[in-house]
């Protein structure tokens, strides 16, 4: 597969839904060490290979040591923008001195050109999401180039919050099942690509990640934005009661309602 040596004591396979927890926690060590904190959980892992459709057998690649603890991980699926490394790639930290970080990247990359070459209508790109600074140096080093940069913003909701202020002609309410999922994505269309300047998601495919595919989303938790009988904004949340645990999702607003 590739002319980059692995050390003798580790071995390689494709990923299995029963990797989700280790590979969770490989990448809760990296932000522990990074930020001081983490959100993720093994629902985040299992939930991305289901929305994007991964090809565990062909498209994804563990390492274990001999004894078969999970050392690195990584995989890689066909969206429309292109081909998205798997954001859970890495190493655990007491390995990443070692070659198995460019070994995962390798073989991500030649899964790429692969699945590239039986989707002749998918962007060529190859592109991924990196939550520390260690690991955009790692990309960078692999020759991935810096597109844009988010922030992770969040409340601590020990105390509870104030109530929302009103605001003149514009109604706040719950959203509709089953009659405003259109009329959500609409707004969700025009907002968006103001941040990158891409084209949205069909909305085919935003309904079946929405509805079908998210195990954390729920229609009480789509709220809505209503002026003179039009939906003007919109918030979709996920939750994971389990954990006691949720985030903003998707927010939006049209131009003129801004």
């Amino acid at each position: 597969m590739t002319s980059i040596t692995l050390p003798q004591d580790v071995h390689t396979r494709p990923a299995t839904l029963e990797d989700a927890q280790a590979i969770c926690a490989m990448q809760v060590e990296h932000e522990l060490a990074a930020m001081g904190i983490s959100e993720s959980t093994p629902a985040d892992v299992l939930e991305q290979w289901k929305e994007e459709g991964t090809d565990l057998t062909r498209d994804t690649l563990v390492v274990t040591t001999l004894e078969g603890e999970l050392v690195g991980f990584t995989g890689v699926a066909a969206t429309q923008r292109g081909i998205m490394l798997d954001a859970h790639t890495g190493v655990r930290l007491a390995y990443k001195d070692q070659s198995i970080i460019s070994y995962l990247l390798h073989f991500a990359e030649e899964r790429a050109r692969a699945l590239l070459a039986a989707h002749v209508e998918t962007p060529r790109l190859l592109y991924a999401w990196s939550f520390t600074p260690d690991f955009t140096h790692v990309l960078e080093q692999h020759s991935f180039t810096v597109e844009a940069s988010d922030f992770r913003m969040r409340i601590v909701l020990d105390t509870p919050p104030p109530a929302p202020r009103s605001l003149e002609g514009i109604t706040i309410r719950p959203f509709v099942p089953g009659q405003e999922e259109r009329a959500v994505y609409d707004v969700i269309a025009e907002a968006f690509p103001d941040i990158d300047g891409e084209p949205y998601r069909p909305y085919e495919e935003w309904y079946e990640n929405v509805f079908v595919k998210s195990s954390s989303f729920e229609p009480a938790m789509l709220s809505v934005a209503e002026a003179d009988g039009q939906i003007v904004g919109t918030i979709l949340c996920r939750i994971w009661p389990e954990a006691a645990d949720g985030h903003i999702w998707q927010v939006a607003v049209r131009r003129a309602w801004r």
